[in-house]
């Protein structure tokens, strides 16, 4: 027998999923699957996550689309067990140029409906190797409702995605979307296959860059918390926005 990692239930030692909550574990290598760092319990910080996402849905990520539910669901957690409510947008893109449009999957939602979500998100289709990722975030920045007041809200965007971007439809650069995020005071993490291109984004932004993989690091993942987390305390005692840059 062993515990499932994502809701400590008694497993078969033979089974591939998990009968209560349908933790896939990893069959490949005969042993479960990365587990859900779970922090000690703590006073949860009084303020809102608003908490957008997006995810490259094309066949070019079909590699990683075990890594990316389980990736996303180790930010969900850390974040919601620091932060007094978590609303959560998720969003999938493709290739503009083949009809691939931006997709809302989760519209201010709760962290468990996105988890759920991203989990059917299907994979496929694409021309090009690049993709246009600069147009999701683009969306995702115009289409939520960001929290205006920083002393009730903090506001993040994620996005998953693979190869490098085209320009996006609206003529805007990486550079000046970059500072756009950054001059609303939202946090940007970017879990890609890092191109010069999404590098400029992520700089300009004061953001951070993560390589996607189906083996995400846990402890990587919690530095996406302990930024945000950290960004609140500030603001919420200082009344205004923080320096976006990752904790020591």
């Amino acid at each position: 027998m062993l515990h499932c990692p994502s809701c400590q239930t008694q497993v078969d030692s033979s089974a591939n999923v998990c009968p209560s909550c349908g933790w896939r574990f990893n069959t490949s290598s005969g042993k479960p699957g990365p587990s859900i760092v779970r922090p000690a319990t703590r006073p949860k910080i009084q303020c809102q996550v608003d908490l957008a996402a997006t995810v490259d849905r094309t066949g070019s990520s079909e590699r990683f689309q075990s890594g990316i539910p389980q990736t996303y669901e180790m930010i969900v957690s850390q974040v919601k067990a620091k932060a007094r409510e978590v609303k959560c947008w998720l969003g999938s893109h493709g290739d503009i140029d083949e009809g691939q449009d931006f997709i809302i999957h989760t519209d201010a939602g709760t962290p468990e409906q996105a988890v759920e979500d991203i989990r059917k998100i299907p994979y496929g289709g694409g021309g090009d190797a690049e993709e246009h990722h600069l147009d999701a975030i683009e969306s995702l920045l115009s289409r939520v409702p960001w929290t205006a007041d920083p002393s009730r809200a903090r506001g993040a965007i994620i996005a998953f995605m693979t190869a490098d971007t085209k320009p996006a439809k609206s003529g805007i650069s990486a550079a000046a979307l970059g500072k756009q995020i950054k001059d609303k005071g939202i946090l940007l993490y970017l879990v890609c296959e890092p191109t010069p291109t999404l590098q400029n984004l992520a700089s300009a932004a004061e953001g951070l860059v993560f390589q996607i993989s189906n083996n995400p690091d846990p402890s990587e993942m919690q530095k996406i918390a302990a930024q945000l987390a950290a960004s609140i305390v500030l603001t919420v005692a200082g009344g205004g926005t923080v320096p976006m840059t990752a904790p020591a």
